[in-house]
């Protein structure tokens, strides 16, 4: 007896556009923040970074350095920092443009890697600075991530500059 299991075979319809497009229209939509005045100001969706996004962004940083204090410090150890460090800050909204990869980047130069620790803490807090900047005006906003725990009280707390949910723009 010859059975055959039945396998899925996908067909092309007309509709699959349609799907794609109803499936990203919720991340296509930014959202209204209240700032520290009570002016309400719109931040779309590519200025907003996720709780999970940014610890994401701070422990690859954290590893990069971490690797780098384990380093000779040669040139390819300096561009291998420079590369993973560039790609995580330029992670966070507007970091390129406003030229926050670059700074840090171009502060590299300056640690050695028994530094390494020092380098962690000074690109932490300048990240933390640039961010409280932008979401204090109105630039960018900071979403807790659903069922993501995140406990970094220099972002999100009792006086971080999160987004309510019930002010979501659709």
């Amino acid at each position: 007896m010859n059975t055959k299991k039945h396998a899925f075979v996908p067909t092309v319809d007309g509709r699959l556009e349609d799907r794609l497009v109803l499936n990203g229209a919720h991340h296509a939509s930014g959202i209204v923040v209240t700032l520290p005045g009570g002016e309400q100001t719109y931040v779309p969706p590519q200025a907003i970074l996720t709780t999970r996004a940014y610890n994401n962004i701070l422990v690859n940083i954290h590893k990069a350095t971490t690797a780098f204090g384990r380093s000779q410090g040669t040139d390819a150890d300096y561009s291998h920092l420079s590369s993973q460090v560039s790609k995580q800050v330029g992670r966070i909204p507007y970091s390129r443009t406003d030229g926050l990869v670059s700074y840090v980047n171009d502060a590299l130069q300056y640690y050695a890697p028994a530094d390494n620790k020092a380098l962690y803490s000074d690109i932490r807090s300048t990240v933390v600075s640039y961010l409280s900047y932008k979401v204090l005006n109105g630039e960018a906003a900071i979403r807790k991530s659903p069922g993501h725990y995140f406990s970094d009280a220099d972002i999100y707390g009792p006086n971080g500059a999160i987004f309510n949910q019930s002010t979501m723009v659709s």
